[in-house]
């Protein structure tokens, strides 16, 4: 393992598979990511614009690139992403694999 050199991790949730296999699609498209995985069937209990408490599934997005990305990764989900306030949570990467750290970089243009 090395050091992170700016790697991020950023999850969101959408609420349906189609519009997340789309948001994924557009971000590995423009090198905005190098990866991102969904996994559908997630359970997200939230108030939103009431006192009712929701309880929805949704599917659950981890996308993986780096921080110099992250400007634009928040212009295009301000275009793109269906919510009108998305889940936007950046973790840096504090240690990572040499080999996927290359690949990562390499998918990114970084």
């Amino acid at each position: 393992m090395q050091k992170g050199h700016g790697e991020i991790l950023i999850i969101t949730t959408i609420d349906q598979l189609d519009k997340a296999e789309a948001l994924a699609r557009g971000l590995i498209e423009k090198k905005l990511a190098a990866c991102v995985t969904r996994l559908p069937g997630a359970r997200s209990s939230y108030r939103w614009e009431s006192d009712e408490i929701k309880d929805e599934t949704e599917v659950l997005l981890f996308i993986k690139s780096h921080h110099m990305r992250l400007g634009e990764i928040e212009q295009y989900f301000k275009e793109n992403h269906p919510y009108s306030v998305p889940e936007i949570l950046v973790f840096s990467v504090d240690e990572i694999a040499p080999e996927y750290s290359r690949w990562l970089l390499e998918q990114v243009g970084v």
